[in-house]
């Protein structure tokens, strides 16, 4: 007498190899990225990246001695001479070194870059409120400190903030650096004025204005000793 097959013969049966449903696909991987799919970099991080290498690319070729093999970025230029940058008129003679304490009794070095000047355009300005405030470097070659200015004074009185005036003559103009104590004050102190031209400025905005040019006026003032002041 022949039996009818259990439920686990059954079951068996039906996955057996040669009775399997060949239309079901086989199993596949999944899918990978898209090789012909673009690569982006957000906006902000890409001009941030592009500005942080220029700043880098302009310390290290000055930090390094660039500019001496590129004589036509940097212009050597005699002390007391008359020049003209943009909208302004300069003439730098000398530097003052005088040896202080800040208010926290750290000593440090305020090196002044003085001079003249005045406005050749038609409106009143000051380059310490140019949007690009690097208009004025100073490197110490034996420290080798490169340093930003601290204030521009300007008038007799040495105020910092003051405009010139559209059709006056050149009036009192410095540059005020601040160096650390490593600073030691030589007989020459190496100074900077860039070129500035109008126009846009591709890394601020569309907007036009003044701004750092590629070229530059280097000034080795003399240096007079003020001095100490530690109390």
């Amino acid at each position: 007498m022949q039996t009818a097959p259990t439920a686990s013969n059954q079951s068996t049966a039906g996955n057996d190899a040669g009775t399997a449903d060949a239309t079901w696909p086989p199993p596949s991987d999944p899918p990978g990225p898209d090789p012909a799919a673009r690569k982006t970099i957000p906006a902000p991080l890409l001009y941030g990246s592009i500005l942080l290498a220029l700043v880098l690319l302009v310390v290290a070729i000055w930090g390094f001695g660039g500019f001496k093999k590129r004589t036509d970025l940097l212009k050597t230029t005699p002390p007391g001479t008359l020049f003209t940058t943009g909208p302004y008129g300069f003439r730098f003679t000398e530097a003052t070194a005088q040896h202080k304490k800040n208010y926290h009794g750290k000593p440090y070095w305020p090196v002044v870059m003085i001079g003249e000047g005045r406005t050749t355009g038609k409106e009143s300005i000051s380059p310490s409120y140019m949007p690009n405030s690097g208009m004025f470097l100073s490197k110490d070659d034996l420290s080798q400190q490169i340093i930003m200015p601290d204030m521009v004074r300007m008038g007799e009185e040495g105020y910092d903030g003051h405009r010139f005036t559209p059709g006056l003559p050149r009036i009192p103009f410095s540059v005020v650096f601040k160096y650390d104590d490593r600073y030691q004050p030589g007989p020459t102190i190496r100074f900077v004025v860039w070129d500035v031209v109008h126009g846009k400025h591709f890394l601020a905005s569309d907007e036009e204005g003044w701004h750092n040019g590629t070229y530059g006026y280097q000034f080795y003032l003399p240096v007079r000793v003020l001095p100490e002041d530690l109390s």
